[in-house]
C-alpha cells in the first residue's frame, strides 16, 4: 500500500473512531492486512499535521486540524495560478473554466472560502458553475477570478 492510501485511510479512522495513540492506527492497519510500524504512523501524523483534542470519552484523540480561511485562500491561490482558463458571468451566475481534471478542486476551495458569497456551486471535469446570492457578488467575483487570466 502505497502513503498516499494509507494516510486516506487513516483520515478515515479519524472520523469513525477516537484513536488516542498511534499504536492504534498501527493495529488497525495490520487487522486490515497492511504492514506498517509505529515510526510510518509517526511520520504520517506529522505530514498529515494531526492535532490531539480532548476525547469525550476523556483523554486525547487525534484529529485533523482545522483549517484556516488563510490556508485555503492560499491553495485556491495557487490552483488558479495554474489550473484558471477563463471566467463569464450573466446575472448571478459564473461560469469558471480550468484545465481540465482541476474543477473538482478548485469547487471545493471556492465553496469553502466564498461561502457566505455562493448560493451554489457545482462543478464537472473542467467547469464550475457558480451561482451567488446577488448580482454585484458575481461581477465582483468575476473581476477576481479574471486576475487569473494568463
Amino acid at each position: 500500500m502505497n502513503k498516499k492510501e494509507r494516510q486516506r485511510i487513516l483520515t478515515r479512522l479519524l472520523n469513525d473512531q477516537d484513536i488516542q495513540k498511534q499504536e492504534e492506527f498501527v493495529a488497525y492497519l495490520q487487522e486490515k492486512g497492511v504492514k506498517v510500524t509505529q515510526a510510518t504512523i509517526s511520520r504520517d501524523i506529522k505530514e498529515l499535521k494531526l492535532i490531539k483534542v480532548p476525547s469525550s470519552t476523556g483523554g486525547y484523540r487525534y484529529s485533523l486540524p482545522n483549517e484556516s480561511k488563510e490556508d485555503i485562500g492560499e491553495k485556491l491561490t495557487k490552483l488558479l495560478k495554474t489550473a484558471f482558463v477563463s471566467a463569464e458571468q450573466m446575472e448571478k451566475y459564473v461560469i469558471l473554466r480550468t484545465l481540465p481534471g482541476n474543477a473538482s478542486a478548485v469547487a471545493n476551495l471556492m465553496d469553502k472560502y466564498y461561502q457566505t458569497t455562493l448560493f451554489a456551486i457545482l462543478n464537472d471535469d473542467d467547469k464550475v458553475l457558480i451561482i451567488t446570492r446577488t448580482q454585484e457578488q458575481a461581477e465582483e467575483l468575476v473581476q477576481t477570478l479574471q486576475t487569473y487570466q494568463r
